[in-house]
């Protein structure tokens, strides 16, 4: 069973074009695998303060991920770990009236371990093996929306949903369980909880026809996506590295969205309020194999490939709606109904990603500049079920008509003074999106600077990046698009960066 998702969260590039669904109940999972898999400037405070160009530097712990052929670099043991500050503000619209939320929290970004040794031969200098943690997508996200609607309710759409189904209101009865206070599908939850009401003839209305309707919400996401690596790295005659690393990903998300109604003018219902749950929960692997060649002793080129991660999935989605009536109206011994838990496993294949770069040491070893190139598949991805052939088709299709691939570009520089670091970056991501729309801000730009101290025995590095970005989320939709409205919303976001490591 597919979940019965009431909202449509989309990903941080926006995707509001409605059209993207694809099942009966309305939601289009090429959204969550484009959430989950969206590229983030992360790593340690060095690679993001040069904003994730990497891929032709090596002496790095984010190398495990980046480019393991930099492991070749180490001529030393090192263990390190990077905490992550991230503050963030959204200001959102919906009908007209904008709200603002600030959130902010601590994160694990980094941390491992990287175990040099002496190379073996002539030609074999060094080489080094690591075990290491990256967070490589932070997903929290919060914002809140309120609004005073003239045109339509949620208990429309649930509604719609049960004309649709074409269910009898004695159907809808056995769906309830008396003794749990749970139903099967959604829209038994609505009729038990009086919202829709049977149409002589056939069909739902909305019980409550009152206007306007004031609808006020919020959607609090939380969660990661983690990887552990396990990588080798060697050098060949000081001119030639390479290395491969197995990633071992963990995903974990929740979304909690809650959905309020008042009715100013109520006759049935004075409010109710609508929340739905969801947690999805995935592990899967992927390997990495990558390369440094010096072609002079200024200049190196760096080249890596990450095959798609092959991803099992398993979620978890309940609705529950809480109701206020007016006196005298109706009688009921469940004022709260929830769904029966939904559970749905299912796969994820994410985009194949290869990086190429160049750097430029500067003269007397005051520094480097490092550019590169970065492709990622998003059109490549796959979602499955392989119990459901068609809907696997359908979600195929679905992505590749919405998606397309992208090239992201990367620039970093560091400059050295003494035992002190000055780094800068920019990072420009593609923007993975099809079809433009009115939430979709196309390509982003992400700029970091950072700084650090390097001695022989430990080192400190800090980072500082800003991004913003445009969303749509809709609450709910209906037959006739002139009858709902979306949230559009900014959010604007800090993160800090901090690491720190010893030699040994």
């Amino acid at each position: 069973m597919k979940k019965l998702l009431l909202g449509i969260l989309i990903g941080s590039f926006g995707i509001s074009n409605t059209n993207a669904q694809l099942t009966l109940n309305g939601h289009f999972y090429g959204e969550d695998a484009l959430k989950f898999y969206t590229s983030n400037n992360s790593g340690s405070a060095k690679v993001q303060g040069m904003g994730g160009a990497f891929t032709a530097l090596g002496g790095d712990m984010s190398n495990a991920f980046l480019n393991p052929a930099g492991l070749g670099y180490y001529n030393k043991s090192e263990f390190s770990f990077s905490p992550v500050f991230v503050n963030q503000t959204t200001n959102s619209n919906y009908l007209g009236e904008n709200n603002t939320l600030s959130s902010s929290g601590l994160k694990l970004g980094q941390l491992g371990a990287i175990f040099s040794s002496n190379g073996v031969g002539t030609r074999k200098k060094r080489s080094a093996w690591g075990i290491t943690y990256n967070t490589l997508a932070n997903f929290n996200n919060s914002f809140t929306y309120s609004g005073s609607n003239k045109r339509s309710s949620l208990t429309d759409y649930y509604a719609e949903k049960a004309t649709q189904r074409g269910v009898s209101s004695t159907a809808l009865n056995e769906e309830f369980n008396t003794q749990t206070g749970q139903t099967q599908t959604s829209t038994a939850m609505y009729y038990q909880a009086f919202l829709i009401d049977p149409i002589d003839g056939g069909g739902y209305r909305a019980s409550e026809l009152s206007i306007p309707v004031a609808q006020n919400g919020r959607v609090s996401e939380s969660g990661a996506l983690s990887q552990i690596n396990v990588s080798y790295g060697a050098n060949f005659d000081d001119r030639t590295y390479v290395g491969a690393s197995l990633g071992i990903q963990n995903l974990n998300y929740a979304q909690l969205t809650d959905h309020t109604e008042n009715f100013p003018n109520g006759e049935i219902f004075n409010s109710f309020r609508n929340s739905d749950d969801l947690y999805v929960k995935g592990s899967g692997i992927n390997l990495s194999v990558g390369a440094i060649f010096k072609v002079s002793n200024n200049v190196n080129i760096g080249a890596n490939l990450t095959s798609p991660t092959a991803m099992k999935v398993n979620e978890t989605f309940q609705s529950t709606v809480t109701i206020n009536q007016k006196p005298n109206t109706f009688t009921t011994d469940y004022p709260t109904i929830s769904t029966v838990p939904n559970d749905f496993t299912y796969r994820i294949t994410s985009p194949l990603k290869a990086n190429v770069g160049a750097a430029v040491f500067l003269p007397n070893k005051i520094g480097v500049v490092n550019i590169e190139t970065e492709y990622i598949g998003y059109s490549r991805m796959n979602v499955k079920d392989k119990q459901d052939q068609r809907w696997s088709s359908d979600q195929k299709q679905g992505i590749q008509n919405q998606f397309k691939d992208v090239i992201n570009l990367k620039a970093g520089a560091e400059l050295r003074f003494g035992i002190a670091r000055v780094r800068g970056g920019v990072n420009y991501l593609g923007d993975p999106i099809r079809v433009s729309n009115d939430f979709n801000t196309g390509n982003t730009l992400v700029g970091s600077l950072g700084a650090g101290v390097k001695t022989a025995k430990f080192y400190g590095d800090v980072s500082y990046s800003r991004s913003k970005t445009s969303a749509a989320y809709t609450p709910y939709t209906l037959s006739n698009t002139a009858d709902y409205s979306s949230v559009g919303y900014n959010k604007n976001q800090g993160i800090v960066a901090i690491s720190l490591g010893t030699y040994f």
